[in-house]
């Protein structure tokens, strides 16, 4: 069986303790889960659809989200929480709604707009680490992202699409590619000869050596 395959014994075992995790909550337990993204953090769609209308609405995207995925999920999903943090950090009241798409609701247009760019200024300095399995250290900077901005979804939508249209004529985004983030990968140390040859480090089990006898 290869590697990757599923453990179904596993997958039983989780599910059984998700089961019981959820028996175990309290109802305004349940609903904060139902209305909370797992992966960021954010109120999600339906926290959204449940606020209401609202005088003002963005609709913003992560750049190249598909292309960081390819360094692994781990790293998609730190871009995405680094975006949730900057989109607090600027004030604004934010969700996730799927994906690399995030919502955004405001009571000015122009308000939303300036707080989406100290959001978007913030996350492109931040420098993002990802601890991978392998033991190495991916860390990336100059994430960003592209925004529209209106009195509905509808709105924002369309103005996210010619704010993304404007910035690929710019040349500062493409699709399948990154562009702006610097990337770097530190892999781990290997260890001295003489310790990867040891006993107790090497593929050979330690054994406890025998009591010296007179």
């Amino acid at each position: 069986m290869a590697e990757h395959a599923l453990n179904p014994k596993g997958e039983r075992r989780v599910a059984v303790e998700e089961r019981r995790r959820v028996a175990q909550m309290s109802p305004e337990e349940m609903r904060r889960e139902l209305l909370t993204s797992e992966v960021t953090g954010l109120p999600n769609r339906r926290a959204c659809d449940e606020a209401g209308a609202a005088l003002a609405v963005a609709m913003c995207d992560v750049d190249g989200l598909k292309a960081l995925n390819n360094y692994g999920y781990d790293a998609g999903n730190a871009v995405l929480k680094a975006k949730a943090d900057a989109l607090r950090g600027a004030g604004l009241e934010a969700y996730h709604d799927k994906g690399d798409e995030f919502l955004c609701r405001g009571t000015q247009i122009k308000a939303l707009v300036a707080r989406l760019e100290r959001a978007r200024a913030t996350l492109r300095g931040r420098l993002i680490l990802v601890e991978r399995a392998d033991g190495s250290t991916l860390s990336f900077t100059g994430a960003d992202f592209s925004y529209g901005v209106g009195k509905d979804i509808d709105e924002a939508e369309f103005g996210l699409k010619r704010h993304k249209a404007e910035r690929e004529g710019r040349g500062e985004i493409a699709r399948g590619e990154l562009r702006g983030i610097t990337i770097k990968i530190e892999k781990p140390e290997p260890l001295p000869p003489e310790l990867s040859h040891s006993p107790a480090i090497g593929s050979a089990p330690y054994r406890e050596a025998p009591l010296a006898t007179n």
